[in-house]
């Protein structure tokens, strides 16, 4: 496995932290997920334009609702 060093700003560790602790994972892990995250976005981008990386919920119906929009991304 390749090793990355990545400079982060104080705010940032912090919720990095904050992050892993809540999942029990480690900091590693936390920016692992992240950055499968940002593949899938970027892969869909790619496809063209109207692109938007959103959340979503699942009601008692099995619908997704869409909760918020990432912006950014």
């Amino acid at each position: 496995m390749t090793r990355l060093t990545v400079d982060l700003s104080a705010e940032i560790d912090a919720k990095l932290t904050d992050i892993a602790k809540r999942n029990g994972i480690t900091k590693a892990e936390a920016m692992r997920r992240a950055f499968a995250l940002l593949a899938v976005a970027d892969q869909e981008k790619q496809k063209g334009k109207g692109f938007s990386l959103g959340i979503v919920r699942e009601n008692d119906d099995n619908e997704l609702v869409a909760v918020g929009r990432v912006v950014g991304v």
